[in-house]
């Protein structure tokens, strides 16, 4: 029997389970944790982010959470008895001016970033184009701020990384299983049946993502986390006029974010969306048993059209002044993981009290380590790392009869409202 076994190999599974293995190994409690992954580790969208750790936000925790995971990630040797090469070259936001000649509301953003000892200041456009150089266009319509702090991680390095940290602590990894059902008594989660034998274990995680509605749903867990496409396209490109050590551009005036690649190449992606109306399309056929996870691993769903990557051209040409002569590399899908309020569900689950999530936000990586860290201390019942933010506000108890019959009057109610723009009123 394991002390933990984890459901999931993506960044938030291994993260957990190296967290909980390198602290039980400080402990001396000579117990394993065992993680399970139907494909192979970070294999799904933990293979294809973009690789951006970045604080500023406008919601408070998720702010301190970033910040947390960014000193993580810088020392990762702390928590995982491994180190990880990360690059610090910062990140330009953009956003338009108002009729004032101001945006007000990053003005304000940058006021509460500094309560949080985040840097996120407003630079002038002589201060961006001397980080960007001559390619970025810049506007005088627009506000430019910097967040020298954020980080750029390469997807392949970490997942080096994530395996080697899972050697080094000891932790069983099983790939190429699936689980196929999950066993209960009372109320305690007690067996995961699998296609490579029957696996138990005193603790269990939920690191399974969209996958997790399906499964789950066969022991009376209702969770509402389904996925978002989104188009990625990478460009070749010379140092000459990019180079590697290229801030994240942040574009909220386009909708779309950059940043460099290793190999001298420059890689575009739009932000999910954030509106109600357009969530709530995503879980337009039944909001608590969604299917979608096995659409990540069907390899038409991961490639571009012509006109996706005609799109991203476009966009890419209204920020970036040679890009009329840059030649496309590789474009692909990936995916965000969400939940209807975007937030992630995390720590014990309300009817089995060995049972703990932590899956949902569409930002694994960025947020892995201070994650992983909470779920293992979750489980061992200790302080957790993360009081300085509200960690109930992710529990699973949010997703009520009530919640959840608001939100589906908001996609099916009389108004048909997802064919009407208005506020959000979640």
């Amino acid at each position: 029997m394991y002390h933990t076994v984890v459901i999931g190999g993506g960044c938030l599974g291994a993260a957990t389970a190296i967290s909980l293995q390198h602290k039980l190994n400080k402990l001396n409690i000579k117990e394993k944790v065992c993680i399970i992954d139907k494909s192979v580790l970070c294999a799904a969208e933990s293979s294809r982010h973009s690789g951006i750790v970045r604080s500023a936000n406008a919601d408070q925790d998720a702010s301190l959470m970033a910040s947390e995971s960014t000193k993580l990630w810088k020392n990762l040797e702390s928590i995982w008895g491994v180190d990880m090469e990360t690059e610090q070259f910062g990140a330009i936001w953009i956003a338009k001016k108002g009729q004032d000649g101001e945006n007000k509301a990053w003005k304000e953003l940058s006021k509460r970033m500094k309560s949080l000892n985040i840097e996120f200041n407003e630079i002038d456009h002589t201060k961006a184009s001397d980080l960007c150089g001559k390619s970025l266009i810049i506007n005088e319509d627009e506000s430019y701020y910097y967040e020298p702090a954020a980080l750029q991680i390469d997807p392949s390095i970490l997942r080096s990384t994530i395996y080697d940290a899972l050697e080094y602590n000891g932790v069983e990894v099983l790939e190429k299983t699936s689980v196929e059902s999950i066993l209960t008594n009372d109320n305690n989660v007690t067996t995961c049946v699998t296609n490579n034998g029957n696996f138990s274990g005193k603790n269990f995680v939920n690191a399974v993502g969209a996958w997790s509605p399906q499964l789950f749903l066969k022991i009376g867990i209702k969770i509402p986390v389904t996925i978002e496409p989104v188009s990625v396209v990478n460009w070749m490109e010379s140092p000459k006029q990019i180079k590697h050590e290229y801030p994240i551009i942040a574009d909220y005036v386009n909708l779309c974010y950059f940043r460099s690649w290793r190999g001298n190449k420059l890689h575009a992606h739009q932000p999910r969306k954030r509106s109600v109306y357009e969530i709530a399309k995503n879980f337009i056929n039944d909001l608590c048993a969604v299917n979608g996870g096995e659409y990540l691993n069907e390899p038409m769903n991961q490639s571009l059209a012509y006109n996706q990557i005609k799109t991203y051209e476009d966009i890419a040409r209204k920020r970036f002044s040679n890009i009329d002569n840059t030649v496309y590399s590789s474009g692909y899908r990936s995916f965000f993981d969400i939940t209807p309020d975007l937030r992630f569900i995390l720590g014990e689950d309300s009817k089995f009290s060995n049972l703990y999530h932590v899956l949902g936000s569409g930002q694994a990586m960025k947020y892995s380590p201070i994650l992983g860290e909470a779920i293992a201390e979750d489980i061992l019942k200790r302080p957790k790392n993360i009081n300085k933010f509200d960690y109930k506000k992710f529990s699973i108890n949010r997703f009520g009869d009530d919640y959840m019959d608001q939100f589906w009057n908001l996609v099916n109610g009389e108004e048909n409202t997802l064919h009407r723009q208005g506020k959000n009123t979640l």
